[in-house]
């Protein structure tokens, strides 16, 4: 099916660049975002594998419309279609498509590790594989995290279907490592249009185009090292927020439908990237003021990208899907009773350290590994040369310098207030090294996202304006700095190195969940529990928190909540009290030391209690 649905892609994509003028890199994203979006509607309805017959669909519509529009010409209907085969052997196509093909065998290994990763990203993505879309009320399976938004888990299911039937979740890091390299592409669409008109010579342009789509694959591993560690949605909604200004600049040679309907896509895939996604497309229709072309049609961008966000919040509120975090900052923002942490006046310290001396990026490079600090330089000195060069104007230049400078104020600021809110008991960013690395994270949509944006203007203006050696003195430095500053630990250790602590980290996992655990998520193996939640009840002698979020990952699609119990001090009632908070519909006690029979058999109907089984809320329990 996977193949199926990469194949429909690439043949929309083909037919969009051949009919419409487009470059096939801007296609291929365009049409994997309606994808997206695609998949996103399936998953309320829980039949994403629907997908598969849309798919066949699309691959028999592209050479069936070519046919219709000149069966009175098979000359110009064979032109069309070799027309399709000359767009898909783009270099850089075939290089995007090599290089995911070697990820997915390089990393066919790699074990979860990454905490919000079993906490959340992994546990959820496994969830769709089993359930091919959102299960219902009080049933997704990282219930603290509930409201968190869909499409990184949505793009990885589509990887997920190369296992077939069986769960191969290495597959997810391929996954995530091809939704960030397609949105990349449109930056490499400017690149690619730059070197076809700036008069290389063949051999040089075929090695501009391999050391410029290095470069783009090491770029955001520059502002973000963890990409290599896990798969965080912070840095693909920095990715393609960078997508979505160069979308709103890119304004010359595209019709209303094309150029809007690209925003809208862009604007809703980064709204359902990740909740604070909200932030980030507030400034990008700030970016659009400034720069873009005024249409009404932008509303319908707006109002298309609106409703998706809405969609997924309706969604999360009627289904009960709220994250912590979520409910922790409202409740702060309308409580009225906020008050500054004590440590207010060291963190304060440690984010200004943190921002000017530490590495956007916990590996050390024997390279520059830039501090945030450095990186907001570089973006200033981008404008300043790019002004200089007569690459931009002096009023486009006074915008997004304002924009700049403003965006970046309130992106900051936001953290900060973050880490001394909602985050303000997280003892960790209580180190300024700590702390950079939340920064550059948090606010890579600004860093990365900016630099994509000057990036892809650069490209354009200098393919427009083709100033010869200079021109080609700043392409070179910009490569430069990428290979300078690129997180090659972090590359190594993703493509290869994670074997060398393969066996501990996978021994890790195991002792984590643990043999109760094992039990826990063989119990509630069967099909018939996915997505329904089950209340763990576990000896409340012992902490449990951390091996319980491992458990959730080893059970999930099946929901799991945990409660304790004392059996020398809770009775009935109180047992009962906590069954009904915890809005479960099945209930598991795990007791190897028959403590719990007195408590638990008082509620189980006809006293036929036996620890270690899984009871049916309302067949089992009085």
């Amino acid at each position: 099916m996977f193949f199926v649905v990469v194949l429909a892609v690439l043949l929309l994509s083909a037919m969009t660049t051949v009919r419409y003028k487009k470059n096939i890199l801007d296609a291929v994203t365009v049409w994997t975002a309606a994808l997206i979006m695609l998949l996103y509607v399936l998953a309320f309805f829980r039949a994403m594998k629907l997908v598969f017959v849309l798919a066949i669909i699309g691959i028999l519509y592209a050479p069936i419309r070519a046919y219709l529009d000149n069966r009175s010409d098979v000359k110009q209907f064979k032109q069309e279609i070799s027309g399709y085969f000359k767009a898909l052997c783009s270099p850089y196509l075939i290089l995007f498509v090599l290089t995911v093909i070697g990820v997915c065998v390089a990393t066919a290994d790699m074990a979860f590790t990454w905490w919000d990763d079993i906490n959340f990203w992994s546990s959820d993505a496994k969830q769709f594989y089993f359930m091919n879309g959102f299960p219902g009320r009080y049933g997704n399976v990282s219930p603290e995290f509930g409201d968190y938004p869909p499409v990184t888990s949505i793009f990885k299911w589509l990887f997920l279907q190369i296992s077939g039937k069986e769960y191969s979740e290495s597959l997810q890091f391929a996954g995530y490592f091809c939704l960030n390299g397609v949105f990349l592409l449109p930056l490499l669409a400017r690149i690619k249009d730059y070197i076809e008109n700036a008069g290389f010579k063949k051999t040089v342009s075929y090695g501009l185009y391999l050391v410029s789509f290095l470069a783009v694959m090491l770029f955001p591993g520059v502002f973000n090292g963890i990409i290599y560690y896990g798969t965080p949605a912070d840095v693909t909604m920095a990715i393609v927020y960078g997508a979505l200004l160069l979308a709103i600049y890119d304004q010359q040679g595209h019709g209303n439908l094309f150029y809007f309907g690209r925003i809208g896509l862009y604007a809703s895939i980064l709204l359902l990237t990740k909740s604070i996604g909200f932030e980030w497309a507030l400034f990008a229709f700030a970016f659009y003021i400034l720069i873009g072309k005024r249409n009404k049609a932008v509303f319908g961008s707006a109002l298309g990208a609106a409703l998706s966000f809405g969609s997924w919040m309706g969604f999360c509120l009627v289904n009960r899907r709220v994250a912590k975090l979520t409910g922790a900052g409202v409740k702060m923002a309308t409580s009225g009773n906020y008050v500054a942490p004590d440590d207010t006046a060291d963190k304060l310290k440690f984010f200004f350290q943190g921002f000017a001396f530490e590495p956007m990026h916990s590996d050390h490079n024997l390279n520059i590994d830039l501090s945030t600090a450095a990186a907001l330089v570089l973006i200033f000195v981008m404008i300043v040369v790019l002004y200089n060069m007569k690459l931009l104007g002096k009023q486009e230049t006074k915008r997004i310098a304002l924009f700049t400078l403003c965006t970046g104020l309130l992106a900051y600021g936001i953290v900060f207030l973050a880490h001394i809110s909602i985050f303000q008991g997280e003892v960790q960013y209580m180190n300024s090294f700590a702390m950079g690395i939340s920064i550059a994270r948090y606010c890579a949509p600004f860093t990365l996202g900016m630099t994509y944006l000057l990036l892809g203007m650069m490209f354009n203006r200098l393919r427009a304006r083709n100033l010869g050696l200079p021109s080609r003195i700043l392409v070179y430095a910009v490569l430069l700095i990428i290979f300078l500053t690129a997180d090659y630990t972090g590359v190594y250790k993703y493509l290869t190195g994670y074997h060398n602590s393969l066996a501990e980290d996978r021994a890790y996992v195991e002792d984590m969940v643990g043999d109760e655990g094992r039990k826990i998520a063989g119990a509630v193996a069967d099909s018939g529990y996915y997505g329904k939640r089950v209340l763990v009840f576990r000896d409340g002698h012992d902490y449990y928190w951390v091996h319980n979020t491992y458990i959730n990952k080893e059970a999930s699609p099946v929901p799991l909540v945990y409660d304790s119990y004392l059996a020398e001090e809770d009775t009935a009632d109180s047992i009962m009290s906590k069954i009904r908070a915890s809005h479960a519909e099945y209930v598991y006690v795990e007791d190897e030391t028959g403590e719990s029979e007195d408590l638990f058999s008082q509620i189980i109907k006809n006293g036929e209690y036996e620890p270690g089984r899984v009871y049916n809320l309302a067949q089992d329990v009085y």
